[in-house]
């Protein structure tokens, strides 16, 4: 029987990774939280064909129990769903044991940014003039200029490069792709980085940011080198390479782009998962209008 299942989990794996063009990361995501719902179940002597939607609910109690985070029980709550979405589709049971069931929306958080000081702060780093330290500062440019998740960047080729009018051609979530600009700037420090990239030996693949043996560098690898310039840059808040995606985002909305387009640059597949930063915005024309409105200077003295 609990081969059977792990089958199921394995088709619905397929599915994701083939048909929905998941990314790795998503549908790993997925595996995970299924293993653990089958260990859970059979814990309670039930299987994937017994559970009833209170069966789901005890579930849910059980993951508040762990002291797990509300972003982490929706995830589970997510996973299991459309698993059971897949197996109703298929026929695999006769019953969707979820049809009962609303689980509590998780608010979103505003996405923390950089001021356009601080920003400038980390493009101001500069590392000693050998190939790490010319391409830890090409990094952070692209990684301003652009807006693109830490995968991307690490994933991204030389020949998706087009230098003639700045573009880079990128493949998002879902393997979606997309055509992302960037600045001159960003252009330059890349066309920097290549010529020592040029000298260190030929590793896998095409990267674009390698390591000096010509490896390519993973998503932890690309963290570090940000916590290094964050440290470097002197300033104390927690910034990860997403910090630096929403900086982007919210710098080009401050800057009077239209939600659209940054939809577009950020590949967001929902519009409403680019509005969050008109909400980061208002709060930047709030502390503005404090600060300037001469009503407001008038009740300060």
């Amino acid at each position: 029987m609990v081969e059977n299942q792990e089958i199921l989990i394995d088709k619905y794996i397929t599915y994701l990774k083939i048909e929905k063009g998941y990314s790795q990361n998503t549908f790993y995501a997925y595996y995970k939280d299924l293993k653990f719902f089958l260990n859970y179940l059979q814990q309670e002597n039930k299987n994937f064909f017994s559970i009833t939607s209170l069966s789901v609910q005890e579930f849910l109690s059980s993951l508040t129990a762990l002291n797990l985070s509300a972003k982490t029980r929706a995830r589970f709550y997510s996973s299991i769903k459309g698993f059971y979405k897949f197996l109703y589709r298929n026929s695999e049971i006769n019953e969707f044991p979820f049809k009962d069931i609303e689980y509590p929306f998780v608010r979103r958080k505003l996405p923390e940014f950089l001021t356009k000081d601080e920003i400038n702060k980390m493009l101001g780093v500069k590392f000693k003039n050998n190939f790490e330290g010319i391409r830890n500062n090409a990094f952070i440019e692209l990684l301003y200029a652009s807006g693109l998740r830490i995968s991307e960047i690490a994933s991204v080729k030389l020949e998706n490069f087009n230098f003639e009018i700045n573009f880079v051609k990128v493949i998002g979530k879902g393997s979606k792709e997309r055509i992302v600009p960037f600045n001159t700037s960003a252009a330059k420090y890349i066309k920097e980085y290549l010529k020592e990239r040029e000298k260190i030996e030929r590793g896998i693949g095409n990267y674009l940011f390698v390591t000096k043996k010509g490896r390519p560098i993973t998503r932890q690898g690309l963290w570090k080198i940000i916590k290094k310039i964050a440290v470097k840059s002197g300033i104390d808040k927690n910034i990860t390479p997403h910090t630096i995606r929403h900086t982007f985002a919210t710098h080009l909305l401050e800057g009077g782009a239209d939600l659209r387009s940054i939809q577009q640059m950020l590949g967001h597949s929902n519009i409403s998962t680019t509005e969050i930063y008109t909400h980061t915005d208002i709060t930047h024309l709030k502390e503005q209008h404090l600060k300037y409105h001469p009503r407001n200077i008038k009740e300060e003295k």
